[in-house]
């Protein structure tokens, strides 16, 4: 602290305390170098801030008004330094997770997490579909089919696929008298290029043998492919219950009644190497509590998957 900032530091805890060796004590200083803190404030100022006598020491009128002005500003000016600190010295919690798990999931409702935790600062972070654990990670959730390692691991959910496409695009095919199958054969398909053979697992499941799409489209991206799904680009094959407010508000349709169920699941493991336990421990329950929305689809799933 500049010289100027510490005598007058000094003399506002030494008018709190009107005693110079309290004063030392909570400064880790002599009374003999708080007595020259003060008496240098007192030459530069041209007055006695404090009357001292063999056992004690007063404020005079001038110390006492000095005082009086003095310390809300220094106060303020401690509590400045405090925020700025504090800030500096903040690591957010770091949370690793797929993109359309974050758009579709996590972004909705995270303003609620702010409001009940503001001290948690939050870096979210995409990462691909099948990505391993990020150990620099405080927090990863992950869609894979084998449980990651972590010091707590928790399994979310399990996914099923259902074959959508924009309402237009239905109506235009219900409307030319289209069977679900015919529809397929005449459009493009949209597929996720981490998932390449889904499609034919699909068509195995639902029976469909002589599936011939027009045209297929592959994309790296789980939103992307949903969003151009609703602009009548094609039919995607969407995971619920992630898509789960898409279909909510019109912007995709099931096509056909068959889902795929798969052994994909998402999974939600704390890092063992996090030093920020604590606030992870927070954001996991957080997380947890917000996806029993969707818990009579997972109960759904689960008992398809089991």
């Amino acid at each position: 602290m500049p010289k100027q900032l510490r005598g007058l530091r000094t003399f506002c805890l030494a008018a709190r305390t009107l005693s110079f060796k309290k004063t030392a004590d909570k400064l880790c200083l002599t009374a003999s170098a708080v007595s020259h803190q003060i008496s240098d404030l007192e030459q530069e100022l041209g007055v006695k801030l404090f009357a001292r006598r063999t056992r004690a020491i007063s404020l005079t009128d001038a110390g006492a008004q000095f005082f009086e002005e003095v310390n809300p500003l220094l106060l303020a000016i401690e509590e400045a330094t405090r925020r700025v600190r504090k800030t500096a010295e903040r690591i957010p919690l770091l949370v690793q997770m797929p993109e359309f798990f974050a758009s579709e999931l996590l972004m909705p409702v995270i303003s609620d997490f702010s409001d009940r935790y503001p001290d948690i600062d939050l870096k979210i972070e995409s990462m691909d579909i099948g990505d391993d654990c990020n150990e620099a990670a405080d927090i990863n959730i992950l869609l894979t089919r084998n449980k990651p390692q972590g010091t707590r691991v928790d399994k979310l959910f399990p996914i099923r696929y259902i074959p959508a496409c924009s309402r237009a695009l239905y109506s235009e095919w219900m409307g030319k008298g289209y069977s679900s199958l015919d529809a397929i054969n005449v459009s493009t398909i949209l597929l996720h290029k981490a998932r390449p053979h889904a499609w034919s697992n699909w068509a195995r499941h639902a029976g469909v043998g002589n599936m011939k799409p027009k045209q297929i489209i592959f994309v790296d991206s789980m939103f992307a492919l949903a969003r151009a799904a609703e602009r009548s680009a094609g039919i995607a094959l969407v995971p619920m219950p992630v898509s789960k407010s898409w279909f909510d508000s019109g912007a995709l349709v099931p096509l056909h009644d068959a889902d795929l169920v798969t052994e994909d699941c998402y999974w939600m493991a704390l890092s063992k190497e996090s030093k920020n336990i604590h606030d992870a421990e927070i954001f996991r329950k957080w997380i947890s509590s917000k996806l029993q929305q969707y818990a009579p689809v997972m109960d759904e799933l689960n008992s398809s998957v089991a």
